[in-house]
């Protein structure tokens, strides 16, 4: 006797025999196969959502919105990322629901998927999942509640740092903190709680630069109050150590000469690829993976047994440049 197949089976063999297709023109549909027939396509996308999966129903052009903040660098991102996709049947709308929510809202309720340049808090995903419950959600540099974040691997960036710093005999750091966004409090987390493990008797400080203020009068603020002089300040975002350099330390360099100095992000990223910049010591990744992976997301969006968030990290690495010394221990 013919065993009928089990309605809770969601093994994807399971539903490939429950259509009598092959399991290889299922695969050709979750890729997104332009040769696979679109009542063909139907049936694997209902019977996936029948089982249970979190799946899309393809449009004939799928659409995006792409959401903007005042932000230089995430916006420099996706500017490149509306570049490709324009050429891979995708039809892209620009907002900013910082400053003007209502088009964006109205923008997520007819799109397929929405992609935040905007580090979006978890009520803004909610109210997005709220006007549009089949969107997908993608998230660009941060984390968030979004379907996806793609991100560099801040946690072992901020675990690289402290090992480099340690290893060079530093047991007095200074980390740099503005505007206390999730990916600094990332790469800040992981360094201290590495730096402790390795040392818990090491000493960090944190320097406090509040909206508004300069990081030239937050660092003088620090340095001219601390008791003790740290050997070195790692600042978690780049930009910011450039600006302590020109201004603070060229002008003093008899007072500060000698103040290691660790930074993040490429300078090529951050002022582009003729700008003069020190060199520091730093944690740098690539922004084009980050690009090609949430390309890959928008293109080809996953099938889920459930909602669950999906986070993918690029790789960092380690850039010496001679901006940390060794000092005695």
């Amino acid at each position: 006797m013919k065993k009928e197949p089990n309605p809770n089976d969601v093994s994807l063999r399971a539903v490939a025999r429950r259509l009598d297709i092959s399991i290889m023109t299922l695969y050709r549909v979750l890729n997104n196969v332009p040769t696979v027939k679109p009542a063909t396509c139907r049936r694997v996308l209902e019977e996936l959502n029948r089982c249970g999966y979190y799946a899309h129903r393809p449009t004939r052009r799928r659409q995006a919105v792409l959401d903007f903040t005042q932000h230089y660098y995430l916006e420099g991102l996706g500017l490149r990322l509306l570049h490709s996709l324009s050429g891979k049947n995708c039809s892209c709308v620009c907002t900013d629901h910082r400053r003007n929510p209502e088009p964006f809202f109205n923008a997520a309720a007819e799109s397929d998927v929405a992609v935040f340049f905007s580090i979006p808090d978890d009520e803004i995903i909610r109210k997005t999942r709220e006007v549009n419950p089949n969107i997908y959600t993608v998230t660009v540099t941060t984390r968030s509640s979004a379907d996806v974040t793609v991100t560099a691997d801040n946690t072992r960036g901020g675990e690289l740092a402290a090992r480099h710093l340690h290893a060079a005999g530093h047991r007095h750091v200074a980390v740099h903190l503005a505007e206390e966004q999730p990916t600094r409090l990332e790469r800040y987390k992981s360094f201290f709680a590495e730096l402790k493990l390795l040392d818990p008797a090491c000493r960090i400080d944190v320097i406090a630069e509040e909206s508004g203020s300069s990081t030239a009068a937050a660092c003088r603020s620090y340095l001219d109050a601390v008791d003790v002089m740290p050997t070195v300040i790692f600042f978690v975002a780049g930009g910011y150590a450039q600006s302590f350099w020109d201004d603070v330390v060229r002008p003093e360099p008899e007072r500060f000469g000698e103040l290691s100095i660790m930074s993040y992000d490429r300078p090529e990223d951050l002022f582009g690829g003729d700008a003069k910049f020190h060199p520091f010591d730093r944690i740098e990744f690539v922004p084009q993976d980050i690009l090609d992976w949430v390309e890959y997301y928008v293109t080809t969006r996953p099938v889920l047994q459930t909602r669950s968030p999906i986070h993918t990290n690029v790789a960092v690495r380690l850039v010496r440049a001679g901006s940390v010394r060794t000092v005695s221990r």
